[in-house]
């Protein structure tokens, strides 16, 4: 049976550890017929020990690493876990998905991890907007040429256009590399470690370039297939649905049938909260909420269910921090 392993990067807080253990009730809830899931989990940044104790009776199918500190010194924290996925994901997985811990999947997800593996195919849900060169500004492509200066060899392909970006708005904008949302982003094993290797390479090496480094990450991801020539797949928003307003309007259809919701937005509640107590869960399940978040709402109550499902901890064996060290490349 082929396996999938899904890599999530995360703070060692009580609320990633309860988004964590949210999103692998979904999985183990979701119908498996020929794939075998897993999760590994990156953590860097300071942990909250009462917070681990109170979680990991929920986590322990999870394999949980932790960046060294220096790492997390070194760089953007954040980066420090995104990275360690890279360097440390399984060898054995067939496919592997890089997820942000504010995704929830909701339904078969077996179709596209058969497609990433017979069409050996980098595969994702395309980026909202471009990466901003400065407040209210979006990426040209004059802007990604920059980027791509000096690091990769070859033209950039503009064949793609951000999902939420308006039809109406100019080609220079509205059109992009293989531009991904990360997250959720589909790896063969095959380009998986060629991957991994020019994109530690050279997500460092952009930060200096932008006005914003924190999508030095995702642009590294663009660079990185484009000098692969590796062959991708736009998924559709299906795959990654964000919680916005914008992808609801664009988007109807795929909001009937979503797989994977990515809950980034915190104008209705906030993602950091609503999975960590029975008290911030019933608030989240009986609030008035509209368009997407309702949707989300549903499939949340349908897939994690009407009663908060961590409310007792067992106690048990304690959870090994650095079980997967040994078994990570």
């Amino acid at each position: 049976m082929p396996k999938v392993s899904f890599l999530i990067p995360a703070s060692p807080t009580r609320g990633f550890f309860s988004q964590i253990a949210a999103f692998n009730t979904a999985l183990d809830r979701l119908t498996w017929s020929h794939w075998q899931p897993s999760i590994l989990v990156c953590m860097g940044g300071q942990l909250d020990t009462s917070a681990y104790e109170e979680w990991q009776p929920y986590l322990r199918d999870v394999t949980i690493i932790f960046a060294p500190r220096s790492d997390s010194e070194k760089i953007l924290f954040y980066y420090a876990q995104i990275d360690g996925l890279f360097r440390w994901a399984p060898l054995d997985a067939d496919v592997l998905v890089r997820m942000d811990a504010d995704t929830l999947p909701v339904g078969d997800l077996e179709d596209v991890l058969d497609h990433v593996v017979e069409t050996t195919s980098i595969a994702g849900v395309m980026a909202h907007f471009g990466f901003p060169v400065r407040p209210g500004m979006f990426a040209s492509h004059e802007t990604w040429r920059q980027m791509a200066d000096g690091l990769i060899s070859g033209p950039l392909d503009f064949r793609y256009s951000y999902s939420l970006m308006e039809a109406n708005a100019p080609e220079e904008i509205r059109t992009a590399p293989f531009y991904l949302n990360d997250g959720a982003v589909f790896f063969p094993r095959s380009l998986f470690r060629k991957f991994a290797e020019r994109y530690l390479n050279l997500r460092p090496r952009l930060m200096e370039r932008l006005a914003d480094p924190y999508y030095s990450g995702q642009i590294a991801l663009s660079l990185a297939v484009a000098e692969m020539r590796a062959r991708t797949c736009a998924l559709p928003m299906r795959y990654n649905f964000p919680n916005d307003v914008v992808a609801t309007r664009k988007f109807p259809e795929e909001l009937e049938s979503v797989k994977i919701f990515h809950y980034l937005r915190t104008d209705q509640f906030d993602r950091q909260l609503i999975f960590t107590d029975g008290s911030h869960y019933q608030s989240f399940l009986n609030a008035p909420l509209t368009g997407v978040n309702k949707v989300f709402q549903e499939n949340v109550r349908r897939i994690i269910g009407p009663e908060f499902p961590f409310s007792a901890p067992s106690q048990g064996d304690s959870f090994p921090l650095d079980a997967a060290r040994n078994a990570c490349g």
